[in-house]
């Protein structure tokens, strides 16, 4: 999905417009392909945050003329910076949609889009200490590795199977690094993705090399998938998900009763929520987002697997 460059120029427009009474200056870069990733979220302030309904208003009020550009608040939660709030929001343009962080100060009369970096001398250790801790799904590579590479992603996202060859190629290039697939379902762009990630947990916690016969299974068969499960009236067909998620199964060599029981155990949707707000706390916005030793990739295809690969390279020689 391309990014909201075009969205940001507007916003920019549009605030300025909007309050030349008092000529606020404005500044909004796109977020960065390659980047310090975020820490952990800050603790809970005392200072009252926007609320959803206020934030609505906002947008409403500075993009209202904008038929074609909807905006929707997930989350409102203290930022990381001090006296600022961190505000979730999916913005959806005729080209898909985006998740982005805008943070309003804490008087309410300041608002930033953009993405915010950890900064030291290890930006990335908190990171690294999280995902060491709360990460969970199928694993390549050695167990005991140093070195751990960590994919969030979505059964259901297009760029996530075209990605998949270029982590086949990361672990064929670096055996000796751990590789971790962690959930992240975006249910609001991808309605079948979280019963994916259920079976894919299910399969995983019996057997981890099954897990990731099933994942390539998904991936392969996406496009059908896709076809398949969408009804004419807008919406999925969930029987349809079950056949076609059961027939992977299988074909993984999985017990296809087990797994289904297991699946509607509410333990498994625990897991996976578990593993989505591992994401969110890590600020994942997208799919497919890598943690290369806790720093945060976006940029994950084939033309650009060089520059990956020596980031990777470079991320190890660091560790030592």
């Amino acid at each position: 999905m391309r990014k909201l460059v075009y969205w940001t120029a507007i916003f920019l427009i549009a605030t300025t417009a909007s309050a030349q009474s008092t000529k606020p200056t404005s500044t909004a870069k796109p977020a960065a392909k390659t980047a310090p990733s975020a820490a952990p979220a800050a603790a809970p302030s005392e200072e009252p945050l926007p609320t959803t309904e206020q934030l609505q208003a906002y947008f409403k009020r500075v993009f209202g003329y904008d038929q074609n550009l909807t905006f929707q608040v997930a989350r409102v939660e203290p930022a990381r910076m001090p006296h600022m709030a961190d505000a979730t929001v999916v913005v959806t343009t005729p080209e898909g949609r985006q998740i982005t962080h805008w943070y309003v100060s804490s008087d309410q009369k300041w608002i930033i889009t953009g993405e915010s970096f950890a900064y030291g001398t290890d930006p990335y250790a908190q990171n690294r200490e999280l995902l060491d801790s709360r990460s969970f799904g199928p694993t390549k590579g050695p167990k005991d590795a140093k070195f751990t590479i960590v994919e969030f992603a979505d059964l259901e996202c297009p760029a996530c199977r075209q990605a998949e060859p270029v982590m086949e190629k990361l672990q064929q290039d670096f055996p000796n690094v751990k590789f971790v697939f962690q959930s992240f379902p975006l249910e609001m762009m991808h309605p079948w993705a979280l019963s994916a990630a259920k079976y894919l947990d299910c399969i995983q916690r019996s057997n981890n090399e099954q897990a990731w016969t099933f994942l390539q299974a998904v991936y392969t068969h996406q496009p059908e998938i896709e076809q398949g499960v969408r009804v004419p009236a807008g919406g999925i067909d969930e029987n349809a998900i079950t056949e076609r998620m059961n027939r992977y199964v299988t074909m993984a060599g999985a017990d296809s009763a087990k797994i289904a029981a297991c699946v509607g155990n509410p333990e498994t949707a625990a897991r996976i929520q578990k593993s989505f707000e591992l994401g969110t706390t890590l600020r994942v916005t997208g799919t497919p987002t890598l943690f290369v030793n806790g720093r945060m990739v976006q940029t994950i295809n084939q033309q650009q697997y060089e520059p990956l690969k020596n980031l990777v390279q470079f991320e190890i020689e660091q560790a030592k």
